[in-house]
């Protein structure tokens, strides 16, 4: 008996997100049983993931293991191929991450912070 649920479409990954994965496993030359196994999931889901069958977990944990495991530097930039971080967001994140003080850290911060509460403002008009 098929149910709406069961016909249910999972949404795949991102391309962006799927061509980085990819890419960078030939960059640091990691099979996909390897990546797999050092981001605790199984070589068949992440197969399915990257080939456009599965969608990304809810959860960003998975997706910043993976950035890890493949050494993506810095790992939000796999968040932002997976849609999960706004474009506008990236140059606080990237100011944040490369920071080499408190200071910076700090001026990185209220950046971030400007943007969310801009963007709050713009929501708030609608």
């Amino acid at each position: 008996m098929n149910t709406p649920e069961m016909n249910r479409e999972t949404p795949q990954a991102p391309h962006g997100f799927r061509a980085l994965v990819k890419r960078q496993m030939e960059t640091v030359n990691l099979s996909l049983r390897t990546v797999a196994s050092e981001a605790g999931i199984s070589p068949a889901y992440l197969s399915r993931l990257l080939s456009g069958e599965r969608g990304l977990p809810p959860d960003d944990t998975l997706i910043l293991k993976l950035a890890e495991v493949l050494r993506i530097d810095p790992p939000e930039r796999l968040l932002v191929e997976a849609k999960r971080v706004p474009d506008m967001l990236l140059p606080a994140l990237l100011s944040a991450h490369e920071a080499v003080s408190r200071a910076d850290l700090k001026e990185a911060m209220k950046q971030l912070q400007a943007v969310i509460l801009n963007q709050r403002k713009k929501r708030g008009r609608r």
